[in-house]
């Protein structure tokens, strides 16, 4: 992976609760938005944005599994402003509304428990 793609996924990574647009990702990196998003889409197989979409679904997967924190809370952390939209792209990314998935991970981590 090329240096710069290297330092826009850490950067990606490292930002997760914060609003970041494509645009100042390249800023930083001192390249265009459409070259960064060419080097990125070719060397990761992603676009910046779905990227960075992609390690915030995980993320919030991550939370509900192993924490309390409220939908919102973790809407929140993942960069998401209005937790109504953060679940509507939960569902799509993964097929249920973020309580489902916390409730399906609880009940399969129960069963897989010895008696």
């Amino acid at each position: 992976m090329s240096p710069k793609i290297r330092v826009a996924v850490s950067l990606l990574h490292e930002n997760l609760s914060r609003p970041l647009r494509v645009a100042d990702l390249a800023r930083s990196l001192e390249v265009s938005h459409s070259r960064l998003s060419h080097l990125f889409k070719t060397e990761v197989g992603l676009s910046p944005a779905q990227y960075l979409k992609k390690i915030r679904m995980e993320k919030a997967c991550q939370l509900l599994e192993t924490s309390f924190l409220r939908v919102k809370e973790i809407a929140a952390a993942v960069g998401y402003n209005d937790h109504t939209h953060f679940e509507r792209e939960f569902k799509k990314a993964h097929g249920l509304t973020p309580l489902q998935h916390r409730a399906e991970y609880l009940n399969a981590t129960v069963k897989d428990k010895p008696a």
